[in-house]
């Protein structure tokens, strides 16, 4: 038989090698193929999510970790304590005074709030630490009298 003619496979004897079949399933074979192949397929579930470790992805997560532990660290401001009474100790009435007129607080309102009236009581030795003489006291007691009978709102 010559290589460059054309034949057809029909025309070959059965028992040539062309017209064998490439391979032979055992008989039931393909009956027996979904029921196998869902077989397997439920016998190896593969896990949705799985994370395994290596130092890489330990020494990241460290990394990490220590990062926003430090900018929590530095962003959370520090707690400030009250002061001692040796650090206002130097500070003037005028400063005072001044201080508190920035901040739009009233001095005659303050001195009228319940607050420094309970913390007082009835002992009269806690005006000694105020460190304020009579005659300014007179003053300002002059000076609210005359702007309460004039009606000025200071």
């Amino acid at each position: 038989m010559d290589e460059m003619n054309n034949f057809r496979l029909d025309e070959l004897p059965p028992e040539h090698p062309l017209r064998q079949q490439p391979f032979r399933a055992p008989d039931g074979y393909f009956d027996q193929l979904p029921s196998r192949v869902q077989a397997r397929v439920t016998r190896k579930p593969k896990p949705a999510f799985s994370i395994s470790w290596s130092w890489q992805r330990t020494a990241t997560s460290l990394v990490g970790a220590s990062l926003i532990a430090v900018m929590i660290w530095k962003t959370i401001p520090q707690r400030q304590e009250s002061l001692g009474n040796e650090a206002l100790a130097g500070v003037t009435d005028d400063v005072i005074a001044a201080y508190l007129d920035d901040q739009g607080v009233d001095p005659y309102e303050l001195v009228d709030s319940q607050q420094i009236h309970s913390s007082m009581g009835s002992d009269t030795t806690a005006i000694q630490y105020l460190n304020v003489k009579p005659a300014e006291i007179q003053r300002l007691i002059d000076e609210q009298n005359v702007a309460e009978s004039l009606g000025i709102d200071s």
